[in-house]
């Protein structure tokens, strides 16, 4: 397992094969799995084990913990394993002991009886498992050629969207007791060794400048003025992650108040809707990141799926009955199916510098978490304009920020 000097990044070369396309999509489809299952639904049963009283306010406590640390834990894991120069390689530590670092804390979360231990055990977790995601991600520039990068980026894509239904579907069979998050983290471990053990990792470059507080605050920051296209593309997955993910959380809420959905329905309905999501938006990612290799365009399909993402938007401001609400559902899940066949592929194409790759990559991810963060924040203040339940306001608002996203990624100049 020793590391290979050779270039850092691949824009030009053999071929990825078969095997190691499939072993990068198992090995991101069980890591997000394994973080899914316990933010969807496994973290709440525990606090709720623990904190019967105060659960609501002990769980936004430790949720937005365990979100800053995601946030913080992403670009630095990866300025760290650009610069690791172990014997066995630059990003297979990281892989490796990432998960297994991970898999301790939700074992601390399942085994430990009060709220500080599910907190301390949650914060460990990510910030052992976004180790992994920057070491995972940094692999695909690496070890892919640009043409094959849509590719992978759809298959990437369609395991990230996978994992959301199997991660809800290991915390409901295993919700009891340690099992819930234990097996899960324990899959995640298999798939990611896997992964790992075969993969041809890269050397660290030699002469790098030492570690230090400038280096420590640089792995937050890549300038936008010195490299436009890199935050042309930060932008835009923020924009484009904040209309996919804003409104979500508020969907049972806006069936049973809009809809007039029963409460005895609208666990079925919310159900069958997410699958609907879901499922489209994995098979368009995996097909329309083959097509982009085909055609070696990567903007248009972002275009396209903010236009679907708002045009889904939209129809949900408008909605008086629930065909139509399959309908936008329906067009979210192409439109988020769209975005995610590129959006690897379009980030690989931008990094500043290929020393940096896992830094740059997990300054990237940072505009994925925060619309996480902030859509729940803001989405009250919509809601509150008027009538105090004024979903109209609150898809209107996330639909102009979708058709922002289709404008901010015509500034890209250095990818078609």
């Amino acid at each position: 397992m020793t590391s290979t000097a050779v270039p850092a990044t691949t824009e030009s070369g053999p071929r990825v094969s078969r095997a190691f396309v499939v072993r990068l999509g198992l090995g991101y489809l069980g890591l997000y799995s394994a973080v899914l299952s316990v933010a969807l639904v496994t973290l709440a049963l525990r606090i709720e084990d623990v904190d019967p009283r105060h659960k609501e306010t002990s769980l936004a406590v430790v949720a937005s913990l365990g979100a800053l640390v995601a946030l913080l834990a992403n670009p630095l894991a990866g300025r760290l394993s650009d610069r690791t120069t172990s014997r066995f390689g630059r990003r297979r530590p990281w892989l490796i002991g990432g998960v297994l670092g991970g898999t301790l804390g939700l074992a601390i979360m399942a085994l430990s009886p009060s709220v500080a231990a599910v907190a301390a055990g949650w914060c460990l977790a990510q910030l052992c498992f976004n180790a992994t995601i920057a070491a995972l991600a940094a692999t695909v520039p690496e070890q892919v050629p640009a043409p094959q990068r849509g590719l992978v980026s759809g298959v990437v894509g369609f395991s990230q969207r996978l994992a959301v239904p199997v991660g809800m579907g290991a915390a409901a069979l295993f919700s009891a007791g340690a099992a819930g998050f234990l097996v899960p983290a324990v899959a995640a471990v298999a798939v990611i060794t896997l992964f790992a053990v075969p993969l041809r990792d890269r050397a660290a470059p030699a002469g790098q400048v030492p570690f230090s507080a400038r280096e420590f605050l640089g792995s937050f920051w890549t300038d936008p003025r010195s490299h436009p296209d890199f935050g042309w593309v930060w932008l835009t997955r923020f924009l484009t992650f904040f209309a996919s993910v804003a409104p979500v959380p508020y969907l049972a809420y806006y069936l049973t108040s809009e809809l007039h959905v029963s409460d005895g329905e609208v666990a079925a309905t919310v159900a069958l809707l997410t699958t609907v999501n879901y499922g489209l938006s994995g098979l368009t990612a995996v097909l329309c990141g083959w097509l982009s290799d085909r055609i070696g365009r990567r903007k248009p399909f972002v275009t396209a799926a903010a236009l679907l993402l708002a045009a889904g938007l939209g129809l949900l401001a408008s909605a008086t009955t629930m065909p139509w609400v399959y309908v936008a559902q329906a067009l979210l899940g192409v439109g988020s199916g769209f975005y995610f066949a590129v959006d690897m592929a379009l980030a690989t194409e931008v990094l500043p510098n290929s020393a940096d790759i896992g830094k740059d990559l997990g300054v990237i991810n940072s505009a994925d978490v925060l619309p996480q963060s902030i859509g729940p924040a803001l989405a009250p203040l919509l809601l509150a304009v008027g009538s105090g339940h004024n979903y109209t306001a609150l898809y209107l608002f996330t639909m102009v920020v979708g058709l922002v996203g289709a404008v901010t990624v015509t500034r890209i100049k250095t990818v078609r």
